[in-house]
């Protein structure tokens, strides 16, 4: 009898706790830190950018600084419990068209709310400032998948949100905006007219293509002059890959229901909280000393932070109003090219996947935009479904991974996060492929 295709957990095996990994590395963590002077920061100082919430985990205060397990709220698990969990599945069409005998699988993200991962984060943050009793949250977004989240989770709890949205997006990918505004959330166009230092770079050049790093210093300069907002992070902060790792703890329950073990772990970067997530619980093992699975992580060769940047401290904006956290970085004044995949963007990568790359866990790999874009058709074609172009890079790697293990006459299995939709960023699908408007 032929195996199965698609493996779905019951609503009572969604993990309960998240899995807290800055806490078994405490010793190795760099925390953040303020200015040129390299100052400690205080869960108050902190507190006056992010929730109060979010800034106990960024500086791993209390529990988060001892406890691997860190509970889930039970109004995040009834969000959770709208979508999670999602489904993993055997990439059977892809296996055929490559002559592979292993086999392949990869975890439906793009099943969420709003369309990738980002929900995972954008609710417990919003549910955070709801209880402290905040107005809204102010963020910045690249390719807009986070924006979109943000604004859905914001609306859920009767908060206002603020996006700032890279320009090169804003123009390029509408429909994401429309998502973000019919959740009610103020997008603007980053660099915008709304911040003295969006003003500023637009008197300088009135076609700037914006960056994620500017987004994120227009969004912070706002919540530094208002009253009652806060800072929301996707991508950077250690609060957003904690929430990631409920992916990673369902993908080892629903591998063992297939009674697969992972030779090759695979997912895209951007900050890098989509694929710590992911990775999580195998991250555990390893760092417990099992050897486990080969861990690749697909960025952008346009924005090549972890393969050709420096481990250091920098700023996670670029007018240095965000405290500074020691990651992999091509320098916060990066601007990288216009690039389709708007959530690859950014010029550094989460201080957490960070180490883990330096102590040799992760592997990285940088995929060009045009073989991205030519993967994920590849991948419509073999699987009827239509990745983010941010996706597509892991699903390039994972085609890699497949013909290494051919070439040497393996049969590994290998494992990708799907992490967003592609159906939302068919514009930038039609200029590669030279669709007729």
């Amino acid at each position: 009898m032929r195996e199965n295709t698609k493996w779905i957990l019951s609503d009572r095996e969604i993990p309960d706790a998240w899995l807290n990994l800055a806490a078994l590395v405490r010793n190795e963590y760099p925390l953040p830190v303020e200015g040129e002077a390299m100052r400690p920061l205080t869960v108050q100082g902190l507190s006056s950018r992010y929730s109060e919430e979010c800034a106990r985990i960024e500086l791993l205060d209390g529990s988060y600084g001892t406890d691997l397990d860190i509970s889930i709220p039970g109004e995040v698990m009834d969000q959770y419990r709208k979508y999670r969990t999602t489904p993993l599945f055997r990439a059977r069409g892809l296996e055929k068209h490559l002559g592979y005998e292993g086999r392949i699988f990869y975890k439906r993200e793009d099943f969420n709310p709003t369309g990738s991962h980002k929900p995972n984060t954008a609710i417990p943050q919003a549910l955070y400032a709801k209880e402290q009793g905040l107005r809204g949250l102010v963020t910045d977004t690249g390719a807009g998948q986070w924006g979109a989240a943000m604004a859905w989770a914001c609306r859920n709890y009767g908060l206002e949100c603020t996006v700032f949205m890279t320009r090169n997006s804003f123009i390029a990918k509408p429909y994401r905006r429309y998502l973000m505004e019919l959740a009610g959330a103020l997008v603007h166009s980053s660099p915008s007219e709304m911040t003295a230092q969006g003003r500023t770079l637009l008197a300088e050049n009135p076609d700037h293509q914006g960056s994620l790093g500017i987004g994120m210093g227009e969004a912070l300069e706002t919540v530094l002059h208002g009253d009652g907002f806060r800072l929301a992070l996707g991508c950077m902060s250690y609060y957003a890959a904690l929430h990631q790792t409920i992916v990673g703890l369902e993908l080892v329950k629903q591998l063992a229901q297939a009674g697969v073990e992972p030779d090759v772990l695979v997912a895209c970067v951007g900050g890098g909280t989509n694929l710590f997530g992911f990775m999580s619980a195998y991250l555990l093992r390893k760092l417990r000393g099992d050897p486990g699975p080969e861990m690749i992580a697909a960025e952008s060769a346009n924005v090549p932070s972890l393969t050709k940047g420096e481990y250091r401290y920098d700023y996670a904006d670029a007018f240095k109003l965000t405290p500074k956290v020691k990651m992999y970085t091509l320098g916060h004044q990066f601007l990288p090219p216009k690039i389709h995949s708007g959530g690859l963007r950014y010029h550094g990568k989460s201080p957490i996947l960070s180490l883990m790359v330096k102590k040799g866990l992760v592997r990285a790999i940088a995929i060009e935009q045009e073989r991205a874009f030519e993967v994920g058709g590849l991948f419509y074609e073999c699987e009827g479904v239509l990745p983010a172009p941010e996706s597509a890079h892991a699903i390039a790697a994972t085609i890699d991974a497949a013909k290494l293990a051919k070439a040497e006459g393996r049969k590994k299995d290998i494992v990708f996060c799907l992490s967003g939709t592609g159906y939302l960023d068919l514009r930038g699908y039609a200029d590669m492929f030279g669709l007729k408007p």
